[in-house]
């Protein structure tokens, strides 16, 4: 009975259960087998594919990253900047070197308060000198990686003679390049309109103050400014737009009567160092360092290295004969 409910159950007549009832025992272990047989066809497939699933290797493609590259921001610049140490007074570097730099890019008033403060400054905007890239050791070594924040000047302590750091800077940002190490003690004479001013400042250091501000035609401005930070770090108030906030940093004496302002292009650089004829001045401490005993002379290389905007106009700004047209209606 359960045999002929079973087959009516699949859909056999009752006919031919009644006829087949006696040989039930059998169908049913043949059910059974093909049953198992099929069980073990599908999990056999199945068990194939998984592992062909988990075995299954992503095409590679030698020298291309599957990952989409790093995209600058629109309003950054690439900068290298470098500080090279040597024998103070060196005479290729403070003589040959600079018959290819040129220093009247910057005012003569600009360059006269330079000078009389121990700064000599200038810009070269065509080919490299020769002088100048063995002095860099470019051909040495690539640029590792970081921030002009990271760039310290006493970093010449240790070898490598050249310290080279690929930094990135964005429009307008306020960046700080550490030209010195620390003095306990820093005498600053300081020649102003008003005649010779003095002044001791304690765990003094020397900072070039940067900002970079990119043209829509590719070139960018560099300010730089000649800082000394000193004393012990506390909260600044920083002004800004409807307000004051509140920075952790320390007091910091601004010498914006020497501010370097120059306008590169892809390539062009940009040097500055102290004149060995001037010991005590405020160029003195910035591009000098005593080590072991031994005071060497410093130089700081900046090199614009890249710029988002090449563009020959700026899309957002009228055109002259577009703001004639205006005017006349």
């Amino acid at each position: 009975m359960d045999g002929d409910c079973a087959l009516e159950r699949l859909g056999t007549p009752g006919w031919v259960a009644a006829r087949n009832a006696d040989r039930m025992p059998a169908n049913r272990c043949v059910a059974d087998a093909m049953r198992s047989s099929v069980l073990r066809v599908f999990l056999a497939v199945g068990a194939g594919i998984v592992v062909l699933a988990g075995c299954h290797t992503i095409e590679r493609r030698p020298g291309k990253s599957p990952l989409k590259p790093v995209q600058m921001s629109p309003d950054s610049v690439v900068l290298d900047i470098f500080f090279v140490r040597f024998p103070v007074g060196d005479a290729e570097v403070n003589g040959d070197l600079w018959t290819e730099v040129d220093e009247q890019h910057f005012p003569p008033e600009v360059r006269q308060r330079l000078a009389k403060n121990g700064f000599r400054a200038g810009l070269v905007a065509g080919p490299m000198p020769v002088a100048l890239s063995r002095l860099l050791e470019l051909n040495d070594k690539s640029a590792p990686p970081g921030t002009a924040q990271e760039m310290k000047g006493d970093d010449l302590n240790a070898e490598p003679r050249v310290v080279r750091r690929h930094s990135q800077v964005r429009a307008g940002r306020r960046t700080e390049i550490q030209a010195s190490g620390v003095y306990e003690r820093l005498p600053v004479l300081t020649c102003e309109p008003r005649g010779l001013c003095g002044q001791e400042y304690q765990n003094a250091q020397g900072v070039i103050a940067l900002k970079a501000q990119p043209g829509p035609d590719g070139r960018v401005r560099l300010d730089l400014i000649p800082e000394v930070h000193y004393g012990e770090s506390r909260l600044q108030r920083v002004p800004m737009p409807g307000g004051i906030r509140l920075e952790p940093g320390r007091p910091k004496r601004v010498f914006d009567e020497l501010a370097l302002q120059a306008t590169l292009s892809p390539g062009h650089l940009i040097l500055v160092t102290s004149l060995p004829q001037k010991p005590g001045s405020l160029g003195h401490y910035f591009f000098t360092q005593n080590l072991s005993g031994k005071l060497e002379q410093k130089l700081m290389v900046i090199r614009l290295s890249q710029t988002q905007r090449d563009d020959l106009f700026d899309p957002q700004a009228p055109l002259p004969l577009d703001a004639l047209g205006e005017a006349a209606r």
